[in-house]
C-alpha cells in the first residue's frame, strides 16, 4: 500500500551539444545514455524484482481467498480484497517504471529500458492511482472496524452491505479521479540513438502540466501531501488507538465477569475471534505507516525544494519500502486470521478433494 516518490527518476538524459538543455526535445541533444547510481540498480533493480514477484503472486492468493464464499460473508474482506488488487497493481506499475530499466542496466538487457521508458507515461499514473486507492482502503478498513469495535450496537445500522459496497467505490472513484492528471505528467519527446550503449532508446520528458509551478504549488505542495499522508495518518494513528483501547477494555471486562456458564466456551471463542481480527488490521496499519513515513519526509523535502543526493538516496529507500509494504500483507493475514491459512492450504496443496472442502466449511463455523 504505498507511496512512490511523487517524482520518480525518469532517467532524462543531459545536455550533450553545446547549447543543449536536458529538456530540449531534439535526439541532438540526447546521444548519451545516462546510468542510474549504483545503489539504485543494486535495491531496485536487484532486491526489488524477487519481492516484486512474491507480491504480486501473494496478492492475487489473497485476492482469491478474500472473495471466497467463506471470506466474502464479512463486508470486511471487502476491503481486503480491493486492497489486495491495488497492492497488485502498485507491484505491476512499479516493475516497469522503477525495476525493470535498473534491472535491464545490470544486465546490460537494452531492451528492457527501451520496454519501461514506453509504458513510463501510463503506468506511472496507474501506479499513482493505485497507491491511492491502497491508502484509502486501508482507511476505509480501520473505520469499518473502529464502527465494529467501537460502536457495536449500531455497526447492523450503520454498516449494512450496501453502503459498503457504496463506500468502497467511492473510494476507488476518488482514487481514479484524483490521479487523472498523472497521466499527463510525462511523455515521449523522442526515440534517440544513445551512442555509449549503441542502442535507440525512448526520451522521456515532463509536460508543461508537470513544469508548471501552480500546479506543483496546488498538487504537490497542498493536495498530495494533505490526501496522501495528513488525512490518512491522522485518522489511522487515531481510529487504530481507539480499537486497542476498545479491545483491551473488553479482555479486562471479560476476565473480571468469567463464571461457569454453559456459553462460555463459545464467548471467548468469539472474543479471541474479534481480538485477533483488530490486531490483525491494526497490525496492517503499523506496516503501512512504517512503510510511508520515509514517504511523507520525502514529500516533505520535496515541498521545500531540498532535492540533493540525500533526497535521492531517501527517494530510493522509499521506493523499496513501498514495494515491501504492497508485497507482505500476506505475512499478516497469515498470523492472524485461522479462515485465511486454511484456505490458502487449501489452495497451494490443490486440496479440491471432498474432504478438503469439507475442512474448509469446519473452518467457517
Amino acid at each position: 500500500m504505498t507511496a512512490p516518490s511523487p517524482t520518480p527518476n525518469f532517467n532524462i538524459m543531459g545536455s550533450e551539444a553545446p547549447g543543449c538543455l536536458p529538456l530540449n526535445n531534439s535526439c541532438v541533444c540526447h546521444t548519451e545514455y545516462m546510468f542510474y547510481e549504483y545503489m539504485e540498480r543494486m535495491l531496485l533493480g536487484l532486491v526489488a524484482v524477487p519481492i516484486i514477484a512474491f507480491g504480486v503472486l501473494a496478492n492475487l492468493t489473497s485476492v482469491r481467498i478474500f472473495t471466497h464464499r467463506i471470506m466474502s460473508s464479512s463486508s470486511i474482506n471487502w476491503y481486503l480484497a480491493v486492497l489486495s488488487a491495488s497492492d497488485t497493481l502498485i507491484l505491476i506499475s512499479a516493475f516497469f517504471v522503477l525495476a525493470l530499466p535498473r534491472f535491464g542496466e545490470l544486465l546490460s538487457w537494452w531492451r528492457a529500458s527501451y520496454i519501461s521508458y514506453s509504458v513510463t507515461p501510463y503506468m506511472y499514473g496507474l501506479m499513482m492511482t493505485a497507491q491511492t486507492c491502497s491508502v484509502f482502503m486501508t482507511v476505509g478498513v480501520s473505520v469499518h472496524r473502529y464502527i465494529g469495535v467501537c460502536h457495536p450496537y449500531k455497526s447492523v445500522e450503520w454498516l449494512p452491505k450496501k453502503r459498503v459496497t457504496t463506500f468502497i467505490l467511492c473510494l476507488i472513484g476518488f482514487s481514479v479521479i484524483f490521479n487523472t492528471t498523472r497521466f499527463f505528467e510525462v511523455y515521449i519527446s523522442n526515440v534517440c540513438f544513445r551512442e555509449n550503449i549503441k542502442f535507440d532508446m525512448p526520451s522521456l520528458q515532463p509536460t508543461s502540466l508537470r513544469m508548471s509551478s501552480l500546479y506543483r504549488q496546488i498538487f504537490f505542495g497542498w493536495a498530495y501531501t494533505i490526501v496522501m499522508y495528513v488525512v490518512p495518518f491522522t485518522l489511522l494513528i487515531a481510529l487504530n488507538s481507539m480499537v486497542l483501547s476498545a479491545v483491551r477494555k473488553s479482555r479486562r471486562m471479560h476476565m473480571v465477569s468469567q463464571c461457569g456458564a454453559e456459553n462460555e466456551e463459545y464467548s471467548k471463542k468469539a472474543e479471541r475471534k474479534e481480538r485477533q481480527t483488530s490486531i490483525m488490521l491494526v497490525s496492517i496499519v503499523v506496516l503501512f505507516i512504517s512503510c510511508n513515513t520515509l514517504a511523507f519526509v520525502c514529500n516533505i523535502m520535496e515541498n521545500v525544494e531540498e532535492e540533493g543526493p540525500m533526497y535521492q538516496s531517501l527517494v530510493t529507500f522509499n521506493n523499496l519500502l513501498v514495494i515491501i509494504n504492497a508485497s507482505f500483507n500476506i505475512c499478516v493475514y497469515m498470523l492472524f486470521s485461522d479462515k485465511y491459512r486454511t484456505l490458502l492450504r487449501h489452495y497451494v496443496c490443490c486440496d479440491w478433494s471432498r474432504p478438503g472442502e469439507l475442512l474448509v466449511s469446519s473452518v467457517a463455523a
